[in-house]
C-alpha cells in the first residue's frame, strides 16, 4: 500500500472525528457565539491542513508517474 493512500484512509479517520468535535462544540447550549466560534477554528484549521497534505501528496505522486 502506498503512502498516500494510507494517508488518506488516516485522514478521513481524523476528519470524522475533528466534524465530531465540531459538533459536539456547536451542539453545546452552554457556550455562546464568540466562544463556539474560538473553539471551532482550531478545528477547521486543522481540517485544512490535512486536506492541503493529500492535496501534496497527489501531485508528487502524480509528478513521480509523470517520470515513469
Amino acid at each position: 500500500m502506498d503512502v498516500t493512500r494510507r494517508y488518506e484512509e488516516c485522514m478521513r479517520e481524523l476528519l470524522k472525528l475533528l466534524e465530531e468535535e465540531f459538533m459536539r462544540i456547536i451542539a453545546d447550549p452552554k457556550l455562546d457565539k464568540k466562544q463556539k466560534n474560538l473553539r471551532t477554528k482550531p478545528l477547521v484549521t486543522k481540517k485544512q491542513i490535512l486536506l492541503n497534505t493529500l492535496e501534496s501528496l497527489q501531485l508528487v505522486d502524480r509528478s513521480s508517474d509523470g517520470e515513469k
